[in-house]
């Protein structure tokens, strides 16, 4: 039954790659013969209220004629979630035919305007958004080193993506057997601008066969105000994960940045969203032809700086497996922080300096203490695991 709280049609685009499989579901019209609900009733007992339900029924079935077949599943998927919101706004039976015809009436503004400027306003991606600027500016297309792989998508993988998504980038893995093509879209409009701007991702194999969804990649926000969209920045060197990078925003607070995560195969052996997870910090560094990768980070065995600032005390080294996402090694001391000075990769070992910590009355053991404390610092080789 096509009713809702106002909310526009098409940010229901982006609820995810269910959406877009979920071909079998059909958006159930209303039956005033044996209405069900309080809203039911309400709308067949008026014939104003039901001339307007009818002729957004139809506003719907025209829409979907001009439809690909991805698109109509997300506008049915729409209007079967439409009667859940209307029910949760529209519950008062003194104001419940006043807030129909109010929802009814929206519905229909935006299924005629929404579709159309939401594709208008993805198109200008890169000069709406600083941080997919960012994006645009720093990640490349690599398509070139593998003969045979077009840079643009073909029919088969952009009829998986809503249609008000654009082509951004494609990323090939050094094997030269998956490619993973980005689209960018505005999923929502507030105030004739974008309200959220969302990836979608899809691979394939190097013939562009069997392409199946990643997912959604949105901007999301960790510490403060601070938020972040990640981006497919590169493969692991086996050529099975994705790693993904962040292009923040400016937050207040400190320099914040929340690195790199990545997303690996799912049991289907599939890339998917549902698997991404934090890899490392924005300093870290890759060696052994980006197999492996070191960083520091946040330890509990030190005192920490105060957030939101963008700090770590640097009180944990961590080095871990790119390719099978396995951490190889930990150095954590109480009252200790670490620095990674250079990597050698000829001799396979690792410079690093350590910074003993001693607190007293002068400057208590508390938070924000590092800036006062006793240090005695030594470097040392590691050898690389």
């Amino acid at each position: 039954m096509p009713l809702s709280s106002y909310k526009p049609l098409l940010p229901l685009v982006i609820m995810g790659s269910a959406l877009i499989i979920s071909v079998n579901v059909n958006a159930q019209g209303l039956q005033c013969n044996n209405p069900a609900s309080a809203i039911e009733k309400t709308i067949c007992a008026s014939s104003a209220l039901t001339k307007m339900n009818n002729r957004l029924e139809q506003a719907y079935a025209q829409l979907k004629k001009t439809q690909s077949p991805v698109d109509q599943v997300v506008t049915t998927n729409t209007q079967n979630q439409w009667h859940e919101h209307i029910k949760k706004q529209c519950n008062q039976q003194k104001y419940m035919q006043g807030c129909i015809q109010l929802n009814i009436q929206r519905q229909l503004y935006d299924i005629k305007h929404n579709a159309t400027a939401l594709v208008t306003v993805s198109k200008k991606w890169q000069r709406l958004d600083s941080t997919l600027r960012k994006y645009a500016n720093n990640v490349k297309n690599n398509t070139q080193q593998c003969s045979g792989i077009t840079r643009r998508p073909p029919k088969n993988v952009t009829q998986l993506i809503p249609s008000q998504y654009v082509y951004a980038k494609s990323l090939v893995n050094a094997q030269c057997n998956t490619v993973v093509r980005t689209f960018v879209g505005c999923s929502s409009l507030k105030n004739n601008r974008c309200n959220n701007w969302q990836l979608k991702l899809v691979a394939s194999d190097a013939n562009n066969q069997h392409p199946y969804i990643i997912g959604t990649l949105a901007s999301t926000s960790r510490t403060g105000n601070s938020s972040a969209i990640f981006v497919p920045y590169k493969f692991s060197p086996n050529g099975k994960n994705v790693i993904l990078k962040a292009m923040m925003q400016p937050a207040g607070g400190g320099n914040i940045n929340y690195g790199y995560d990545v997303i690996i195969h799912n049991d289907k052996q599939q890339l998917s969203a549902t698997t991404q997870h934090y890899l490392a910090p924005y300093n870290a560094h890759f060696y052994a032809n980006n197999s492996r990768i070191a960083y520091l980070e946040n330890s509990p065995l030190l005192p920490n700086y105060p957030q939101p600032g963008g700090g770590s005390n640097n009180g944990k080294l961590v080095i871990k497996n790119v390719n099978t996402d396995e951490v190889l090694m930990t150095k954590e001391h109480t009252d200790t922080s670490y620095a990674i000075k250079n990597i050698n990769t000829a001799s396979h070992t690792m410079t690093i300096t350590t910074t003993r910590h001693s607190f007293g009355s002068q400057c208590p053991r508390t938070e924000d203490s590092l800036s006062c404390s006793t240090r005695t610092t030594t470097q040392e080789k590691i050898t690389l695991p």
